[in-house]
């Protein structure tokens, strides 16, 4: 995903005397309703009505906390906006036959934004940010737009030439991580993009001086190191140091001397995510609550200021305001995560630190919908199994900040592949559980281990290579 911002909140100004109607400077505007019908097997149509203005849909009543009384709220989306031709656009990608058709087929696209990657036999490869992207007269967008006075609409669209993107860079590469894109003439466009992480952890591979090959590649695609993690793992273990506690030695070590590697074998990860998720909620939690902390957290806002915030010591966010006669300090803050992580990794692993391998705590799940019955769970679903990787790395298997001292996987990569496009024939794949939906079919997860492990297999794309290993034919007959 290019992850720009494509969606604003308006406030739509109302008054008794104008009833159904919004201001626009001095004028006011009709708002639209318009009748919707929701056909229901079995039972009556559901009949309901939609109001919009010329920003968009009022929402409140629908969006979560937007009540039905107060301000009036429009919606404003750039999928709503004109024509979304995004079907004929992967049609024309999928039947371009040159680097220019490509190119147009992806300019078509307006939303939701994406980051389409491209590579040619005849040795173009390019990154295109494909979105339709509105001049901002306001380009803080996260904030709630006024839409009375016509200062934070849009001035019309950039051309998709001004779009962020890179086409056969000198550095004879083009990546993609959903991180923050340079800007493009000096324009930044708003969004809710992820740290640099991956993206800088895979720019620094690929730069590297060597022979790349399918294996070297796959290398890459598994890389499982953060450096930005390193560099708060050193932070917490400096701050630690500074009010020596003997009990939490193990923990100022163990950080100290990480490298920043989360094999599942390693220690480092699970004191790291353990130590991350108490400071965080031990930071945040008394002032914005539970649900909304867990909320941010399992978005990209908060991981962009996990340095920021813990490098600063004099945050107002350390102070617990639930306390009133005390001020917490960031000292107190970190003793306090480290004495709970070293409680929760003695329940989790173990008393004896070399025992507190990422694997215990680090688990794949594949959750069928019938696995939430428990009798049906192991029958249907697939794992758990023990896996490398964490957030924000190019091997991405990521999860929530928690508490509990667990971290299951909750999203990672569809599918990893290498493809060599000097010999089509050779790539490599690797699924996350099988290609059969057919829980009785041999394929449903024969691959699994497979992925989780980091292993590949040939992707058999001549007939002659399919034949070879053919064990069935599906027989499809019109009738």
């Amino acid at each position: 995903m290019f992850e720009n911002d494509d969606s604003d909140f308006y406030v739509e100004t109302t008054d008794d005397q104008h009833a159904n109607q919004v201001k626009r400077g001095e004028q006011w505007e009709p708002v639209r309703v318009i009748q919707e019908t929701i056909k229901v097997k079995g039972e009556p149509d559901v009949q309901f009505e939609v109001k919009t203005t010329s920003h968009g849909p009022i929402v409140n009543g629908i969006v979560q906390n937007v009540t039905e009384g107060g301000n009036q709220i429009a919606l404003d989306w750039q999928l709503l906006h004109g024509d979304n031709l995004a079907i004929q656009a992967i049609y024309k990608l999928n039947h371009a036959s040159t680097f220019n058709e490509a190119n147009d087929a992806v300019s078509q696209i307006s939303s939701p934004g994406l980051n389409m990657m491209y590579a040619d036999v005849a040795g173009n490869i390019a990154w295109w940010a494909a979105a339709k992207l509105p001049v901002r007269k306001n380009p803080n967008s996260k904030f709630f737009y006024d839409a009375a006075s016509g200062a934070d609409d849009y001035n019309g669209y950039y051309a998709f030439t001004q779009n962020p993107q890179s086409v056969n860079p000198t550095n004879g590469f083009v990546y993609s991580a959903n991180n923050q894109p340079d800007t493009v003439g000096g324009i930044y466009f708003p969004g809710y993009y992820y740290p640099r992480d991956r993206a800088g952890r895979i720019a620094k591979l690929l730069s590297e001086e060597k022979t790349w090959s399918i294996e070297a590649s796959q290398q890459v695609i598994l890389d499982v190191t953060s450096t930005e993690a390193v560099k708060i793992a050193q932070e917490i273990s400096e701050v630690l140091q500074s009010r020596p506690t003997p009990a939490l030695d193990p923990i100022i070590s163990i950080l100290s001397q990480w490298d920043g590697r989360m094999q599942t074998n390693d220690i480092g990860p699970s004191v790291y995510y353990n130590m991350l998720s108490q400071i965080i909620f031990l930071t945040m939690k008394d002032e914005i609550g539970d649900e909304a902390l867990r909320s941010i957290a399992s978005v990209s806002m908060l991981k962009n200021s996990y340095v920021a915030l813990l490098s600063n010591d004099s945050s107002v966010w350390w102070d617990n305001v639930t306390t009133k006669d005390i001020k917490e300090t960031r000292i107190d803050v970190f003793t306090n995560a480290a004495e709970n992580s070293l409680a929760l990794l003695t329940k989790t692993s173990g008393a004896d630190p070399s025992g507190w391998t990422w694997d215990k705590i680090h688990t794949l799940k594949h959750k069928h919908p019938l696995g939430a019955v428990e009798l049906l769970d192991a029958f249907f679903s697939v794992g758990p199994l023990a896996v490398p990787g964490g957030n924000e790395l190019i091997n991405n298997l990521q999860f929530d900040l928690d508490t509990t001292g667990y971290y299951p996987v909750k999203g990672g990569p569809a599918l990893r592949k290498t493809t060599d496009f000097s010999d089509l024939s050779q790539g490599e794949t690797a699924s996350p559980t099988g290609q059969s939906g057919n829980v009785m079919s041999p394929y449903y997860s024969d691959q699994a281990t497979m992925f989780a492990t980091g292993k590949f297999r040939k992707m058999l794309t001549k007939r002659e290579d399919v034949l070879k290993v053919l064990k069935g034919k599906l027989l499809i007959k019109a009738k």
